[in-house]
């Protein structure tokens, strides 16, 4: 038996042993259950069998949909409830394991080298699960100060564009040119560019739009630097219905096809979804776009979303505005 079968036969066997805990949530999705069930923690033998049905029913109970959050829940609260089994040898109830005291001790002894982001992240993942099933209030920490990446260059821009022309097959580049046009251009996330199809780009007097599908969905127009390439990505297509960025859709993080594109494909400058759409917020900013249209333009719920991208953009001469704040009439 190779070592493929074995483990298929380890996750049936386990999957049998705790299927009482998955019936706590009917709906979980088979991936979901899967990465809970398979997941082993750097922990010790004997700690992981002492809180191991415990992590999985609190697991289950929290009702992730997502591969990412299944994991970062799983790897949090595996190795925090091992650490207060071990320390404390406290029963195992979500009110004794998930207080204040534990997470205040476990910060000190196992994460004070630890960055300040992954820190937060910790306490907000906890704390999470400490309200949610124990009705627990756990002081968050404050948020790390998180600035977005510098902005895209316009050299920076020139060296993706010949990075994406040089790839080997014309799928490749369409998906090189999708990636820049939508997110360099129209500053679409990830998770936005999955879902885009031909059909959800238009041209209109010679201007190109991105009529963008999801929870946020907007209408917004690509700017001239990059409208060319993300027509080139659909250029001589003919089916609507057809994605934009082509690729396999995993339905546990339909986005990672996008960072495996870009991991297969290195480049000198590496243009990742987040950086172009950073840097597509910050030329906005310093084209003094009026707020409200930058916030609706960008599926921004709030200015607050704004900040990490503030810090990029270039200062403003204060002179230039003192008619507009002191009330001057505007020619028009």
């Amino acid at each position: 038996m190779n070592r493929k079968d074995q483990l298929n036969d380890i996750f049936i066997a386990d999957s049998a042993t705790y299927a009482h805990l998955r019936a706590l949530d009917p709906e979980i999705p088979d991936h979901v259950w899967g990465i809970i069930v398979r997941y082993r923690p750097y922990v010790s033998p004997v700690q992981w069998e002492a809180v191991r049905e415990f992590t999985i029913e609190n697991a289950v109970r929290m009702q992730p949909r997502t591969f990412d959050a299944t994991r970062r829940l799983m790897s949090m609260s595996a190795r925090f409830a091992a650490w207060v089994w071990t320390t404390t040898g406290t029963q195992l109830t979500v009110e004794r394991v998930y207080t204040q005291n534990n997470v205040s001790r476990y910060l000190h002894a196992c994460l004070p080298k630890h960055s300040e982001s992954h820190r937060w992240g910790f306490v907000r993942q906890i704390g999470t699960v400490a309200d949610t099933l124990a009705g627990t209030d756990i002081n968050r920490l404050p948020a790390p100060n998180l600035p977005g990446r510098r902005p895209f260059t316009v050299s920076d821009a020139a060296t993706m564009h010949s990075w994406a022309a040089s790839l080997t097959t014309d799928l490749k580049r369409r998906n090189a040119w999708a990636l820049l046009g939508l997110a360099g251009g129209a500053g679409l996330r990830a998770d936005e560019i999955i879902d885009t199809r031909i059909s959800d780009i238009e041209v209109v007097d010679g201007r190109v739009f991105v009529n963008v599908p999801g929870k946020r969905a907007r209408r917004v127009p690509v700017m001239h630097l990059w409208n060319r390439t993300l027509m080139r990505s659909v250029q001589g297509r003919t089916n609507p219905d057809d994605y934009v960025f082509h690729g396999y859709r995993w339905d546990e993080y339909r986005p990672r096809v996008i960072q495996t594109f870009l991991t297969e494909h290195p480049a000198k400058v590496r243009a990742t979804v987040s950086r172009l759409r950073s840097s597509w917020i910050v030329t906005q900013i310093d084209n003094g776009l009026p707020l409200p249209v930058l916030l609706a333009i960008a599926g921004f719920a709030s200015a607050d979303s704004l900040n990490k991208h503030l810090v990029h953009a270039k200062p403003a001469n204060m002179n230039a505005y003192v008619g507009l704040i002191i009330g001057e009439e505007v020619a028009r």
